[in-house]
């Protein structure tokens, strides 16, 4: 019943007549494919039936390709709804790798989970990749997938090369992804690491010998997502 509602307004909004479907998808919150006849296949999350008549009214202008790229309006209401989502559960906890040959990504979790965060976050975490990666021109060492409130770390860091503290600071910027989340501002813009995050990677005891590490060895080879 509510998806039939809010096709109908949306239809009624926009002056197209769509193929709507809603969807539980863990990345991709909305697609559309314009059609010959002057209809659209649409694909969106299911938290926008809860869309607020504005966020509506953009999104008709989106779809009658008036806008050549979705608001910011848009894509701010896409961006909070996402914080929301939890599909931890989906998380195959018997996939999950923490020990490495050097470090155990669970242990220092834990450490940093007690020591910065008083033990509150509930976050997966595992490592990704390969041990040794050649000819890479660009090294990710974290990634942090929100929905599944998942952390990963790269492989690449399982080395008496990579120091403990340098370890321990890449997985805490990951946590505080969860803590400080991205954001869209005024233009649409998309910022992963608002002020509040920058403010709280300070805290980090060991911040000036992680950034003093990154440096040395080449900063522009190293990202964190």
């Amino acid at each position: 019943m509510a998806k039939k509602y809010f096709q109908e307004r949306l239809e009624k909004f926009s002056g197209l007549k769509l193929k709507l479907k809603i969807n539980d998808n863990r990345s991709t919150m909305m697609s559309v494919k314009w059609e010959p006849d002057k209809s659209a296949k649409v694909s969106l999350h299911w938290f926008f039936l809860d869309a607020p008549e504005n966020i509506m009214q953009a999104l008709a202008c989106y779809l009658r390709q008036e806008d050549r790229i979705i608001s910011p309006a848009v894509r701010a209401f896409i961006e909070e709804n996402v914080k929301k989502l939890d599909y931890s559960h989906q998380v195959d906890k018997q996939k999950l790798l923490y020990q490495g040959n050097v470090y155990n990504l669970k242990k220092i979790y834990n450490d940093i989970n007690h020591e910065y965060f008083d033990g509150k976050l509930q976050l997966h975490i595992t490592w990704f990749g390969r041990p040794n990666q050649k000819n890479r021109s660009r090294v990710t060492f974290g990634l942090y997938h929100d929905p599944m409130r998942l952390i990963k770390i790269n492989r690449l860091l399982d080395s008496p090369s990579f120091p403990d503290y340098l370890v321990s600071y890449v997985i805490y910027h990951e946590m505080l992804h969860h803590v400080c989340p991205s954001y869209v501002d005024e233009k649409g813009l998309h910022r992963v690491h608002s002020k509040e995050f920058k403010a709280e990677e300070v805290r980090f005891r060991h911040y000036d010998l992680a950034q003093e590490w990154i440096k040395e060895h080449h900063a522009g080879l190293f990202a964190f997502v």
